[in-house]
């Protein structure tokens, strides 16, 4: 068993960081204002640390071994990490208040600020939540490096390295103008949109999770409108050239008359919302009591619709 002692400091992983990033020794040095002897005696030194070889190097490349690769990943984690909690002592000591950095998925920030708004009622003279939006693929990703320290989005296949919480379930629901046939419809089998132009994102998980029903109906997502934001899809929606599906969380709190939303049938396609965050010690207790809050004022979202 490797047992790691103070010889392995940030240092070290910063210089594998920027090394495999840069795959170059002379671009890396320059990065990191060190020369390339110093640079290439450090990787050594971690590499005999951890017992393990880091980087497959020839006389014209370098590039990341499949260890190398595994060990990259929790030194971004931690050196982000060490970069926020630096910041953030910095901060609390000079404001006495602690930050939480929390994401969510574009169509979940509604819901997420208003639970933020909640809290910061309550605690803003202790706390401050800084809050940001991204993809889902995104969001995982700024959670497992240390960029973030919660985020409301869709839960991955593999979550093991996570804490989730489920919030709910969010379906997919068809949108029309007022003055489409579809318009009075309760429900909408996927089958009645035969024949029409047909608008979703074109980025993000939205694009594969419905695009596998359309193809099973033998329909297709338009070529000649493309969108990826909620409001330009409502737009070409609004102007009667094409029907929009969307997750009915953007839907949530749209208050528009031209507009008509109806959850689509058969089948009904569904994706759990969930709190997620690592499995690992917090950065301060603060941490741990926004993400109990946040799950319990989240898990009363579906009274909310």
């Amino acid at each position: 068993m490797i047992k790691l002692n103070q010889k392995v400091t940030l240092r070290h992983l910063q210089a594998l960081v920027t090394l495999a990033a840069t795959n170059s020794f002379s671009k890396a040095a320059d990065l990191l204002a060190v020369t390339q002897p110093a640079l290439s005696a450090t990787i050594k030194q971690l590499e005999n640390q951890l017992g393990i070889k880091l980087f497959d190097r020839t006389t014209h490349q370098i590039g990341l071994t499949a260890q190398g690769a595994v060990v990259l990943e929790y030194a971004k984690h931690l050196l982000n990490t060490a970069t926020n909690t630096f910041a953030d002592i910095e901060h609390v000591i000079g404001t006495g208040r602690h930050r939480i950095r929390i994401g969510a998925i574009p169509s979940a920030v509604t819901l997420t600020a208003a639970v933020i708004a909640r809290y910061n009622a309550v605690h803003d003279q202790h706390v401050e939540i800084l809050l940001q939006d991204m993809p889902n693929d995104a969001l995982l990703a700024a959670l497992h490096t240390g960029k973030l320290d919660l985020c409301v989005g869709i839960k991955p296949p593999d979550s093991a390295s996570l804490d989730t919480v489920t919030l709910f379930e969010d379906e997919l629901v068809l949108i029309v103008s007022n003055q489409h046939a579809l318009a009075g419809a309760k429900e909408v089998h996927w089958r009645q949109m035969a024949g029409e132009e047909i608008v979703l994102f074109t980025q993000g998980s939205i694009w594969e999770f419905a695009s596998a029903a359309l193809l099973q109906h033998g329909l297709a997502s338009s070529r000649r409108y493309q969108v990826v934001h909620s409001e330009s899809l409502y737009g070409v929606v609004r102007a009667g050239i094409a029907i929009g599906i969307m997750p009915s969380l953007y839907t949530s709190y749209l208050r528009d008359d031209s507009l008509h939303v109806a959850p689509l049938r058969f089948p009904t396609l569904k994706r759990k919302i969930v709190l997620m965050r690592r499995n690992e010690v917090s950065r301060s207790e603060w941490t741990d009591h926004c993400f109990r809050e946040m799950r319990n004022d989240l898990k009363q979202a579906n009274h909310w619709f």
